[in-house]
């Protein structure tokens, strides 16, 4: 039976995903097991930075490639106000895709500088 839950993105340059993910989303430094594998921590999530080459096999035949790609499995973060969060990503690399406000959420769809896309949700806690 698992016991916790945690998440891999693959990127092609660690010195830069560290520095995206800590100074840009507000994730926390948390461990390093080696060069090539950090691990940075948001709320009770751990993710797990992997450097990897482009052109390398991802899984089966599909070779890892870091434009913008679509993937069926994203990270959601919440945030109290999109608008500063998106100015740090985009400050980082990033890119904001879609912006989409109301009054109960805001969310915009966003990408890492390695073309793997997240949102940034603010919820009212009301």
């Amino acid at each position: 039976m698992a016991l916790k839950a945690t998440v891999s993105i693959d990127v092609s340059d660690m010195s830069k995903a560290l520095t995206f993910y800590v100074e840009a989303l507000g994730c926390r430094f948390k461990k390093k097991y080696s060069d090539d594998w950090h691990v940075v921590t948001v709320g009770t999530l751990d993710l797990h930075i992997q450097e990897k080459a482009a052109g390398t096999i991802g899984a089966a035949d599909d070779k890892r490639r870091y434009q913008r790609h679509w993937t069926p499995v994203h990270l959601d973060f919440i945030v109290d106000d999109i608008e500063p969060v998106c100015a740090e990503v985009e400050k980082h690399g990033g890119s904001v895709e879609k912006k989409m406000f109301s009054e109960v959420a805001d969310l915009a769809n966003c990408a890492d500088p390695f073309g793997n896309g997240f949102d940034l949700i603010r919820e009212s806690l009301e």
